[in-house]
């Protein structure tokens, strides 16, 4: 396990409302910009965790595989969406459905 780990995910939501100037009771547009540091899933075998670290091994790894779910069901184009079964895809729903415009870079090391 890296000690220096936050072992936790981490959003920063930029949200931007915008009218039509012009537009005096004109609709308002709501735009969201997320930016996410999410911790990378955990081995028990290698990392060798007990008690208090192993269950937050458990929980990052449960929220990741959520996560994959969710995106696996919206590209299949299935009617229902699991996105209450973790916190991470509930803050991250509004981002992946409906007419939400994604991009996830990943990185490996």
């Amino acid at each position: 396990m890296n000690e220096r780990s936050s072992r936790s995910h981490t959003i920063f939501r930029i949200i931007l409302e915008s009218k039509d100037a012009n537009q005096k009771d004109g609709p308002v547009h709501i735009s969201y910009l997320n930016s996410m540091d999410l911790a990378g899933s955990e081995r028990v075998s290698l990392t060798k965790a007990a008690g208090e670290h192993l269950k937050e091994g458990a929980n990052i790894n449960k929220s990741l595989s959520v996560l994959g779910n969710v995106i696996r069901q919206l590209s299949e184009g299935k009617e229902f969406i699991s996105y209450r079964d973790s916190k991470l895809t509930r803050l991250l729903s509004q981002a992946l459905g409906s007419n939400a415009k994604s991009l996830i870079i990943g990185n490996v090391t």
